[in-house]
């Protein structure tokens, strides 16, 4: 149940929101059980979502070292999800086939059930139906998903999504404080990691309305051109349904005097991973990406428009958000509530302050590593 699809959306309410407060009027709300042997977890779908959520995993993980976790993932996190340590199954699920996720929910006989979505009222429903002796979820303003969980804790919009995942583990009395983490498997290292300096532009974000925080590809061009050195091999990395924008834009960066390439992993985000870890830095406009390449360690610095740094910002040990300056943006806090906001943030952002940014950056790592 993507956000990016008004469809979808749509569909979630309509489906979602009648099913859920009509048989949660019949529920009873149950107590935590004093022993818990088996724990499901579930988080939104979108790639970015699920690596902030691994650091509640691990958070899970150490006051539960010896329980099962269960992941239930739908196929559009599945890769991001197999990169999340600390859990033992992945449980995959379709949320448009309801008796199908049901059963998949009610044969792993869970003993707590933790849903991390906030939005959808799907996630709710079969989180109510899975048969799990208790369930904690988000009450989330304007969303009506909350009835069905024994206990709701409150998605502010003040919070950065990890703190709101935090805010969730507080309320069953787990002590939080780990920060998101990935594992990254074995992979054919891609020829690219052969440079002797590799800087990764991420220009596309996904989703509709995706233009919304897109950078100006002149700016892009402009930026390359100051940070590049005579060994520099930019890499631009996207999805398969970005090659031909990303052909042309590789075209301008070599009418410059660039050195430049296309990257897609083929085997889910494992290479990307890689690329991304061996990186010496990585723009990116804010999407999943972004967060990958924070986690994983690379310096990163993430362009904000429609997005808040506070809200939805990188999180790892050397990354930076350069946010729209002026009033209105940063105001996505679902990711698809940009209706009659402004279209104009990414626009504002100079490449002045991206550049000013990437210097930040490289000086805290410099310091981290000589410390």
């Amino acid at each position: 149940m993507l956000r990016g699809s008004k469809r979808n959306r749509q569909f979630d309410s309509w489906a979602g929101v009648p099913a859920l407060n009509l048989l949660a009027t019949f529920r009873r709300r149950n107590s935590l059980p004093a022993v818990i042997n088996k724990v499901g977890l579930m988080c939104s779908p979108a790639m970015g979502d699920t690596l902030l959520f691994s650091g509640a995993v691990q958070d899970i993980r150490a006051h539960f070292p010896a329980q099962e976790l269960v992941h239930f993932c739908m196929p559009a996190n599945l890769a991001a999800a197999k990169l999340v340590p600390g859990i033992d199954r992945q449980v995959t699920i379709d949320l448009t086939q309801a008796l199908t996720t049901i059963k998949a929910f009610r044969a792993e006989k869970l003993d707590l059930m933790l849903d991390f979505t906030s939005w959808q009222k799907l996630t709710a429903l079969y989180t109510m139906m899975s048969g799990a002796r208790y369930t904690v979820g988000f009450k989330t303003a304007g969303q009506h998903r909350s009835r069905g969980y024994d206990l709701s804790v409150e998605h502010r919009r003040d919070l950065h999504e990890i703190d709101n995942h935090r805010s969730l583990l507080h309320a069953l009395k787990i002590p939080t404080g780990h920060t998101p983490n990935i594992t990254v498997p074995e992979a054919a290292l891609p020829a690219v990691l052969e440079a002797d300096e590799i800087i990764v532009f991420h220009l596309w974000p996904s989703g509709v309305r995706s233009w919304l925080r897109e950078w100006p590809q002149e700016r892009w061009l402009e930026l390359a051109r100051r940070l590049a050195r005579p060994e520099t091999l930019f890499v631009i990395t996207g999805a398969p349904s970005d090659a031909e924008r990303s052909a042309a834009f590789i075209e301008q960066m070599h009418a410059i005097g660039l050195h430049a390439q296309f990257f897609i992993g083929h085997d889910g985000l494992n290479s990307l991973s890689r690329l991304l870890q061996r990186a010496d830095l990585v723009v990116s406009v804010n999407t999943g990406v972004m967060h990958l390449a924070a986690i994983a360690g690379a310096p990163t610095v993430s362009i904000n428009g429609p997005n808040s740094n506070r809200r939805w910002g990188p999180v790892g040990p050397h990354a930076f958000g350069v946010e729209s300056p002026g009033e209105g943006c940063g105001y996505l806090h679902l990711g698809f509530d940009s209706d009659g906001k402004p279209t104009d943030c990414m626009q504002r952002i100079s490449v002045d302050s991206v550049f000013a940014a990437t210097e930040n950056v490289r000086k805290s790592q410099a310091l981290a590593e000589s410390a």
